[in-house]
């Protein structure tokens, strides 16, 4: 495998859930009854919007107040008027006010403006899902605005009618946009990442089930493969808290880990928590095992970050971790050592089974106009144009055209801009610094014309394109439980059963992994219905209920 350059793309962060019932499961491709998204649907499900011409108002006659985390690339600010938004505001001729905070601090800030329910920006990024916003009359249906204003955003949920469903709230009603990521899943797949250049020197393959890793981890911790004459390697430092360990579960046949919240779907449609498989002792034996030998960081319950792990990871102690494609340009780039090869591993799987990871996405985040703006016309049309039209969304992807991009044969190709920075930026950290690659609602989904951008970044760094390939056989969706919209009432059910739920399983399971406590499974599963697992999963399945019937 050719060598990887030292500077990474950022096109995804490492983001996963670190508590267990937040933290997600998928349902094998095999048995899921989810419908995938598809850009070959063309039936419309609506009569058309009809098209609005350019620009939406007279320059500068209409000022929309905008709500949303502040830039990620934090020497410029939205508030700076960056290029791609003084464009935006030349073609829809409607001006901009940012009412940014970072991203940090966004949530709990917006919260407080929601409970004060004075004050609100005109479009916002909403804390959480939109149905108790909604309930709460904070927001205002998109629904009736989409149908008379919003040709574009109707052209996408007739491509792919799979989202719409996502988008919809248990009472019919769309009242908030999501950002479109299931393009991302092919260019930078997440997984099992680890250290082939140890496996070369110790004369391992790369493993491909439970024996396999243990067989590995071993030799990490007592062959030296970090050559300093030191018993000092960390063989596996697993992020997120031990929530991502779970993901072991997969080799056994669970539907654990990822973004599925620990719920699978068998073939005749009745949801299941996987926690109360048998199969899941299996993991936990084998996970106490790992942690009894030394071969998992004996920290990693208080290492819930990827930046608490780095230190060990440059000072050359960890053999595997998790992450994306791109972090394993990253994490050599932070060893900055000659022959240092991080790669990401195909998925485990037992005898029998068929190893998988789920694709990333496909939503993230909900963008809702509020009850306070004005001109609610315009701001439908002015999220219709950033979000759904092909100029607009061509903006957030690529940039401006003549700086960040030009258009060859019909499509945009990045410039040295993006490719050799001039400030040695990153591309995604070049791409924002002109506004693009934004904290607004945007598209890079899976086939249609806004699907190339993502892959257009990895291309520049062909080893990477060779790893995501790699993974590609590997992927399957998930079936979306953590995006499927529960109703007020559910959500506060949902919330109320968690809480000792969640706390319970996770004592319970860290015990048993530490060995503090014998491994009481029937006990374990006769606690957890106790305290409402049949409960919550019974929630889960009106929710996926409703979400196959829309």
């Amino acid at each position: 495998m050719p060598k990887k350059k030292k500077i990474a793309l950022t096109t995804a962060s490492i983001v996963l859930l670190s508590s267990v019932l937040a933290a997600c499961s998928q349902s094998s491709s095999e048995e899921s009854n989810e419908p995938k998204p598809s850009a070959e649907s063309t039936k419309p499900t609506a009569t058309e919007a009809p098209a609005y011409t350019l620009p939406i108002v007279k320059d500068g006659s209409v000022t929309l107040s905008i709500g949303i985390p502040d830039n990620s690339y934090a020497p410029k600010s939205y508030t700076q008027n960056l290029p791609v938004w003084q464009e935006v505001e030349k073609k829809t001729g409607v001006k901009i006010k940012w009412d940014v905070s970072p991203a940090a601090q966004y949530n709990a800030n917006m919260n407080i403006r929601l409970a004060a329910a004075t004050d609100l920006p005109d479009i916002l990024k909403l804390p959480s899902n939109p149905v108790a916003a909604a309930d709460d009359g904070l927001i205002v249906p998109m629904d009736e605005l989409i149908d008379k204003y919003a040709p574009n955003i109707k052209k996408y949920f007739t491509q792919y009618p799979n989202m719409r469903k996502l988008f919809t709230a248990p009472d019919g009603k769309i009242y908030a946009l999501s950002s479109d990521t299931s393009g991302t899943a092919y260019s930078d797949p997440q997984g099992w990442l680890i250290r082939k250049d140890w496996l070369d020197k110790l004369g391992l393959k790369e493993p491909t089930n439970l024996d396999e890793w243990y067989t590995v981890l071993k030799a990490f911790k007592e062959k030296d493969p970090n050559g300093n004459g030191k018993a000092d390697e960390i063989p596996l430092a697993p992020n997120y808290s031990w929530g991502g360990l779970q993901n072991f579960g997969k080799a056994l046949g669970l539907k654990m880990g990822d973004y599925s919240n620990n719920y699978s779907v068998d073939a005749s449609g009745k949801v299941k928590y996987e926690w109360m498989d048998p199969k899941a002792k299996d993991l936990v034996v084998w996970l106490n095992k790992l942690y009894t030998e030394g071969l998992i960081d004996p920290e990693f319950v208080t290492k819930r970050t990827p930046a608490q792990i780095l230190p060990d990871i440059t000072r050359e102690l960890v053999g595997a971790t998790q992450g994306f494609v791109n972090n394993t340009a990253t994490l050599e780039a932070a060893i900055n050592k000659p022959g240092t090869d991080w790669i990401v591993t195909v998925p485990p799987a037992n005898a029998g089974l068929k190893g998988y990871y789920e694709k990333y996405g496909p939503l993230s985040g909900y963008y809702a106009i509020s009850k306070d703006a004005k001109n609610k016309e315009v701001a439908i049309k002015w999220l219709d144009y950033i979000f759904a039209s092909e100029e607009g969304a061509r903006m957030q992807s690529y940039g401006v055209e003549g700086i960040s991009y030009t258009m060859v044969n019909g499509k945009p190709q990045f410039t040295d801009f993006i490719k050799n920075n001039p400030d040695k930026l990153d591309a995604t950290s070049a791409l924002r610094s002109l506004g693009a690659f934004p904290s607004t609602p945007w598209i890079r989904d899976e086939k249609g014309v806004f699907s190339n951008q993502a892959m257009d970044l990895l291309q520049m760094k062909p080893d990477l394109v060779a790893l995501a390939k790699k993974i590609e056989p590997y992927l399957i969706d998930p079936i979306p439980f953590q995006f499927m919209l529960a109703t007020k009432e559910e959500a506060a059910d949902e919330k109320r059963i968690s809480t000792d739920l969640n706390t319970y399983h996770e004592e319970t399971i860290l015990k048993y992994i530490f060995g503090k406590e014998p491994i009481d499974w029937d006990k374990y599963v006769k606690r957890s219905k106790e305290l409402g697992v049949d409960q919550l999963t019974a929630i889960k399945q009106k929710q996926y209920d409703r979400y196959m019937k829309k």
